[in-house]
């Protein structure tokens, strides 16, 4: 969705704070005058297929050795399927997260955000992060590394024991609903008046305070049948069906106070438009305001900048700006180029 000028929604979140330059790459101009800023920097980080960047003499050898090169690609750098463009919509599915959501009986499902888009982000901010962290430990003597992020990979890395559970054991995990497998109990389970709870009793102690408080106390883990997850795992669905009927027979809030006061981790599932209402997100400041770099039109509402940091927290002081608003400043600001010397550029089409 857009907002009044048609200008993204997602960009204006994710592009606050950034100031826009836009280059013509296919252009020895414009490669130039990325050239030119990569080597006054310490991350460079770019999105094309690999060898693009190399085709164009733009590569991590083209570059001052000392840079942070961090490259996003659906496969990564190398491998039989390096050259191939690839969307999170596939690198989900490639990645094997795909396989684990939904249900066994029905086409596997997506989450309604590009989870795989955001994951790879975060993991190629982190491994940029780390190589910045190695290079200045060494009093930036030693050379700048490349950050290989593949969004599929980013989704792999997100499998936690699938791996050595199939490499070991033969298990091929398989989509579980609304519950996790090997967990017992924690799923999700309809109140009476409509609503979906989740409810987390998988540790020994918690799982018996939980069946305490739905009135089974003789269900707790002190009863050798129910005494670990193990165990509690062979007798899931007697497990579900007691707690999901004693669910079932109550309101949203009315389990919510019982889970609280048995100390049960237990949460509603929250649309977007219940979340903003919600006074915890409020009390952390969850919720940024904030207008384009040109201060033009209407504030917009932005989630916060995570994590919350005590000494430096993040702050938005614009959200997301036009396309290019900024290339002009940049030329002067960074590489002292002329107002003729842009306009030049301009004239080539370069910028």
């Amino acid at each position: 969705m857009s907002d009044a000028t048609g200008t993204s929604l997602w960009w204006r979140t994710y592009g606050r704070n950034r100031r826009c330059i836009t280059l013509d790459l296919h252009k020895e101009e414009g490669r130039e005058v990325l050239r030119n800023l990569a080597n006054k920097s310490d991350v460079l980080v770019e999105n094309f297929r690999p060898g693009v960047m190399e085709k164009w003499g733009l590569g991590p050898k083209d570059l001052k050795p000392e840079l942070i090169y961090t490259r996003i690609s659906g496969y990564g750098q190398t491998g039989p399927k390096a050259s191939l463009p690839g969307y999170a919509s596939v690198c989900e599915a490639y990645g094997g997260i795909r396989h684990l959501n939904g249900y066994a009986d029905r086409p596997p499902v997506r989450t309604n955000v590009s989870l795989g888009d955001t994951l790879t982000g975060l993991h190629a901010a982190f491994g940029a992060v780390m190589a910045l962290l190695h290079r200045q430990r060494h009093n930036n003597t030693v050379p700048g590394q490349v950050v290989d992020a593949a969004i599929s990979e980013s989704v792999f890395n997100m499998l936690e024991g699938c791996v050595p559970e199939f490499a070991m054991h033969g298990y091929d995990r398989p989509p579980s609903g609304s519950t996790i497998s090997g967990v017992v109990p924690s799923a999700t389970l309809k109140t009476k008046d409509g609503r979906y709870v989740i409810i987390g009793g998988n540790g020994d102690s918690v799982y018996t305070r939980l069946m305490a408080a739905i009135g089974r106390p003789e269900m707790g883990s002190q009863n050798p049948l129910y005494c670990n997850n193990t165990e509690r795992c062979k007798r899931e669905d007697e497990i579900y069906e007691v707690i999901g009927k004693w669910v079932e027979e109550r309101s949203l809030e009315q389990v919510l106070e019982v889970m609280a006061e048995a100390r049960v981790p237990s949460g509603p599932i929250l649309s977007t438009a219940d979340i903003m209402k919600e006074e915890q997100y409020k009390a952390r400041g969850m919720f940024h305001e904030a207008k384009p770099p040109s201060g033009d039109g209407p504030s917009l509402t932005l989630p916060a900048m995570l994590p919350v940091l005590s000494g430096t927290p993040g702050s938005t002081k614009w959200a997301g700006p036009e396309l290019g608003e900024h290339t002009d400043q940049i030329l002067r600001d960074e590489l002292d180029l002329s107002d003729a010397e842009i306009s030049r550029l301009r004239e080539l089409n370069a910028i």
